[in-house]
């Protein structure tokens, strides 16, 4: 058996294969790595001290401190997967998401999730029920 790298393990053979990108699981999925992505705003942006917290207000930060980095991680390679193999807008359209995707790091994701992934994965469930 050939070996191969990690890349292509996750986005050919596995993880992320197309049916999966556009199953209403991968939808809810990524929505809640988006979410968990917007809940950590705040700790990236320096407005969480935890040093100043309750070990009560401490347990959903580290939670989320833990959860969030697998979060951004999953979403960011789900988008652009999605976007390098399935996204059917316009060429202009997908230049822009392009633009988004490798300026906007993980806040690019979820921009991309909730404006071109799931409005379209919506209309694929639509159109194929």
């Amino acid at each position: 058996m050939p070996r191969q790298g990690i890349g292509r393990f996750f986005l050919r053979n596995r993880v992320l294969r197309d049916d999966w990108l556009v199953s209403r699981r991968a939808s809810r999925f990524f929505f809640i790595s988006a979410i968990c992505v917007i809940a950590l705003i705040p700790v990236f942006a320096g407005a969480v001290d935890s040093t100043k917290m309750s070990f009560l207000h401490r347990v959903p930060w580290a939670i989320l401190g833990i959860v969030g980095p697998v979060a951004i991680f999953v979403l960011w390679l789900g988008m652009w997967a999605y976007w390098v193999r399935l996204d059917d807008s316009s060429h202009w359209a997908k230049r822009a998401w392009f633009l988004v995707l490798l300026l906007g790091f993980w806040y690019g994701s979820v921009l991309y999730y909730f404006f071109a992934y799931l409005p379209q994965v919506t209309r694929r469930g639509r159109v194929e029920v």
